[in-house]
């Protein structure tokens, strides 16, 4: 079988996914050729490298006429969604021939930027990287019609155990995050948890982080701002994880994340993790059995005291973190989904596909497909509180994520302005 995948780019967890997953395939064997077109330039060369190696090809920005004779010559064509504006943008206007399509979504679905419900209508099958994302309810009618053609395979995988660095008897534990730093993805009130933790605790947090930004800034006004240090960007993350205990992996309500590739290997390594009620996080960890759930900012720093005070209930906590995630989150587990769901769509001959009609043609109305029901005037002063599609920094599928790639469309000109 012939599977080309068609994908922004291979950034983060999408990368690291499908790396592990193709280094799975060649230990097992398969005879399945994959092949990934990327829409833009990788910046980090690390996992199409590791693609390359793994017997797959991978070709950047090809000419239109180059990528609709990749499509051809595939059994399947796998879009790897997530709401970005070259991919909207090549589905809408590359006049792809007749082919079989299989979705893999890279973002839950559950809050804005929404999966456009018209697009897995369009599929043979659709594989969502969380079990959060069935609950999507712009999905539920769809869902509900076709359960047999929508899976989970899991996208964020562990790391073989290796040896954690001890921690001195009678030492305080060691507390971290290691991600993305900035509050599309990070809660508001992180900083707030850490300062009004009853103890004296002390986190490591690992990830670039504007100095002149909000992040910075929200740290810098703690009452105790010693307790955060900041440590830059690692290129060995699974070495920084096993020097800590605890997690503090606390996002922001509605964030756009699904298989927390960070989240999973930090518990693959025996860490603690400390999670805000997200259902992304929520289909991750179980409270009080693989880490702790907390409710509000207020209940974190309530977790945070108790754990300080309690290092031998979090190394329980952490050990079985380890076992479960060495259990369900293994590259050949998710390999296996995919042998099936693209089984299925073989079944089914190769047709044309309307993405335009489903998706929209030009690039505001590909903007509004992912709103859901945010208002597309909800832009300036009046935008919704704490909605990162409107926000000034060119979040995943935001407003100036799109502008930043259409800079001269006057629709979303006009959209920025408050027109």
């Amino acid at each position: 079988m012939h599977v080309t995948h068609l994908a922004p780019h291979l950034g983060g967890g999408v990368g690291k996914a499908h790396a592990a997953l193709a280094e799975a395939r060649r230990e097992q064997g398969t005879g399945e050729q994959h092949r990934f077109v990327l829409l833009e330039a990788p910046q980090d060369a690390r996992f199409a490298d590791r693609l390359r190696a793994a017997g797959a090809d991978v070709i950047v920005q090809p000419e239109p006429d180059e990528l609709r004779g990749l499509v051809a010559a595939a059994d399947i064509l796998q879009v790897e969604w997530w709401s970005h504006p070259r991919l909207y943008e090549c589905l809408a206007r590359a006049d792809l021939p007749p082919h079989r399509l299989v979705l893999w979504t890279h973002g839950s679905g559950l809050a804005p930027p929404l999966i456009p419900a018209a697009l897995p209508e369009l599929a043979d099958g659709t594989a969502f990287t969380s079990a959060c994302s069935l609950q999507a309810p712009n999905l539920q009618r769809l869902i509900g019609a076709r359960p047999q053609d929508f899976v989970v395979a899991n996208s964020g995988f562990g790391f073989d155990m290796m040896p954690r660095h001890p921690r001195p008897a009678g030492s305080p534990l060691r507390f971290g995050l290691l991600g993305t730093l900035d509050f599309a993805k990070l809660h508001p009130r992180f900083f707030d948890a850490v300062d009004d933790a009853g103890s004296d605790i002390r986190v490591r947090l690992f990830g670039h982080c504007d100095p002149g930004g909000e992040v910075a800034a929200a740290a810098a006004a703690m009452r105790h701002p010693a307790r955060v240090m900041f440590e830059g960007h690692t290129d060995d993350p699974a070495a920084v994880l096993a020097e800590l205990d605890v997690f503090v992996h606390l996002l922001a309500p509605g964030h756009y994340g699904t298989g927390e590739n960070a989240l999973v290997e930090a518990m693959s390594l025996g860490l603690c993790p400390l999670v805000i009620d997200n259902p992304a996080e929520r289909a991750i960890v179980t409270h009080r059995e693989t880490g702790i759930v907390a409710t509000s900012i207020a209940e974190a720093a309530g977790w945070l005291d108790w754990m300080a005070g309690h290092p031998g209930a979090v190394a329980s906590l952490g050990a079985e973190a380890a076992r479960r995630v060495a259990e369900a989150h293994r590259p050949a587990a998710s390999v296996s989904v995919f042998e099936d769901i693209q089984a299925r769509a073989m079944a089914s001959p190769k047709r044309l596909r309307d993405y335009a009609g489903a998706l929209g043609e030009t690039p505001v109305a590909w903007f509004e497909a992912s709103l859901g029901e945010v208002s597309i005037t909800a832009t300036g002063d009046g935008a919704p509180t704490g909605n990162a599609l409107f926000a000034a920094t060119p979040a995943k599928g935001s407003l100036a994520h799109f502008r930043r790639c259409f800079p001269d469309d006057a629709a979303l000109l006009a959209l920025a302005r408050g027109g």
